[in-house]
Parts: C-alpha cells; structure tokens; sequence
C-alpha cells in the first residue's frame, strides 16, 4: 500500500540522461565513478500555522445565516465563493437532519487554495480549529474545496459535545473521526471526497487489512489523537458498513454516547460486541469484491493511492 509510505516518508526521482545521444553517449564516457549520481529528494512541505496562514491571505468575506466566509480573493472569485457559501448551508441542513445539533450565531469559515502564491508552498490541510471555533477549507491539485467540508462541519455542527467529549471521555474521539468520515461520505454533494475520493468503501478497507496489521478493536485502544490516515479511512469504513446493517439513523443515534466508548458500548447500541462485529464486517468484506474485475479493482486502488498520496504533498 502507497499509504503507508505517504504518511511515514517522502519518495525520491532520478533525472533522465541528455535527449542528445551523442552528448548523452559522451558525458556517460567521462563520468568517474565517485561522481554522485544528480537526485531530487522530495521534501514534505512545512506547515503552517492558522494565525501565520490568516496574516498571509488578502481575504475577502461574506456571509449567509449561519456562516461568515473568509476566502482568499486571489483563488476564489465572487461566484466561486457563493457558491461555497450555498454548499454550506446546504450541508448544514442535510448534517442537522441526522444529528439534530448545531451552533450558536455564525461559524467562521476560511476557504483557502495550497496553491496560492501567499503560501510560498506550505502546507495546509482541511481541519476543524475548536480554539478558534473555525473552520479551514483548503483546494488542492488532488481534491477540490468540497472533498472534506461535510466532514469538518460535523465537529463544528457538535461543538457542545465535541468539547465536553473529545479530548475526555474514552474512545469518544474515536468514534466522533469516524461519525464524521461516515457522513462525509453519506451527505456530500461531490463525489469525490475524502477519504475514499469515489472508491468503494469496503474495497479500501479490504486491502488495508490485508497490508496492516490495523483493526477496529485497536483504534478503540489507542491512547491518542489524531488518527492516522489509514486508521480514519478503517474507522469511515466500518461506521458505513454498520449503516448499511442497522441503518443510518442508528448510526446517528449511537454518536450521541456520552459515555466511553467501549466493547459494551456497541453490545448496547447494536447488539454485539466490537469484536464480534469487527469479525462480521471481516467476512463480508470480500464480498465487496465479486462485483469488480481485477482490472477494475487496480484502476480504482492506484486512484486512490494516487489521491491520498497527492493530499500529503
């Protein structure tokens, strides 16, 4: 799996020879053998802070009834910034279906491109500030403004819980990464979102499995925040899978726990333990697989692969 890589190290290129033979024919010749071959190490890009990030940006905004948009003015034209406006009340309502939980006035959004020029090339993701009670939309070359709003505007959308919840109450963290992805997936207009970007669900997690030693039972266990990518896209998997057994409005309901979330916290709200349904998902997830040659699997896997690499870079 490329995810793996992606997330722990960079890759390198190697410059091709000189498009004259000849020349190409005679520096090979003269070349000593001590002579470093010429190589490119690709570097993550640094990231940036959200208070350097808003000092950089010539920001532009505008608001609806439950949003004030702040939009780089260089990336975004008026149009292009109404239009996230209206995807956002939209999304607010299709979030505020399921959960029936919001905010109180207007949540400040920051819609910002990666590829502007005021950010020299630091990186910046799609991330929920709780301190700040904003949120940050970014557009890269690999996904558009949309793959990760739903996603984000969850947390904000249950910002009472989140802050009585996240960072206290074991295993609620967890299960809030994974309610998000779910919805994220569920609700959001464009296709291709994070962090399946159109491929199927079950087929992803399928072949994490079977190059991870990850599982559900462990990101249960873990004693931190945040998930690591592949955790995020198991966590999604599995919320979507459990949907599609017990319903969507079941899985909802269940995101409202107050309590830890545990084993029995599951034999609760879905009548088996986290093993038992972890094994059950297991089982079925080659099923996901029959209806796909294996062409067709490669193309969607290497799209993937390619998509979730490009988010990091």
């Amino acid at each position: 799996m490329v995810i793996a890589r992606t997330e722990l190290e960079a890759g390198s290129s190697l410059i091709g020879s000189s498009s004259n033979g000849i020349a190409a024919g005679a520096s090979a010749a003269m070349i000593s053998p001590e002579r470093p071959k010429r190589v490119i190490t690709t570097r993550p890009q640094l990231p940036i802070s959200d208070q350097e990030l808003r000092a950089r940006i010539v920001w532009a905004t505008m608001t609806s009834p439950h949003f004030q948009l702040a939009y780089d003015q260089s990336a975004f034209a008026v149009p292009r910034a109404k239009l996230i406006l209206e995807t956002l009340e939209s999304a607010y309502s299709l979030i505020f279906h399921f959960t029936h939980e919001s905010f109180a006035d207007r949540f400040q959004v920051h819609a910002v491109d990666q590829r502007s020029s005021e950010l020299l090339g630091r990186a910046v993701r799609p991330h929920f500030n709780f301190a700040e009670r904003a949120i940050y939309l970014v557009e890269t070359s690999s996904q558009n403004i949309y793959a990760e709003l739903i996603e984000q505007l969850t947390h904000a959308m249950r910002i009472v819980r989140y802050a009585k919840h996240y960072d206290h109450t074991p295993g609620w963290a967890t299960m809030e990464e994974g309610f998000s992805v779910f919805l994220n997936e569920r609700l959001s207009i464009s296709p291709a979102v994070y962090p399946f970007y159109g491929a199927d669900a079950d087929v992803i997690a399928y072949h994490i499995y079977k190059d991870h030693p990850s599982k559900i039972v462990d990101l249960w266990a873990i004693p931190s925040i945040p998930l690591t990518v592949t955790q995020r896209v198991l966590a999604g998997a599995f919320f979507l899978h459990l949907g599609n057994i017990y319903s969507d409005d079941q899985i909802a309901t269940f995101s409202k726990s107050d309590y830890p979330i545990t084993s029995e916290t599951f034999q609760a709200f879905f009548g088996a333990r986290l093993e038992e349904l972890e094994d059950a998902w297991v089982t079925h997830l080659p099923s996901a697989l029959i209806a796909l040659t294996h062409e067709e699997m490669d193309v969607m896997l290497q799209k993937w692969e390619r998509t979730i690499e490009g988010r990091y870079h």
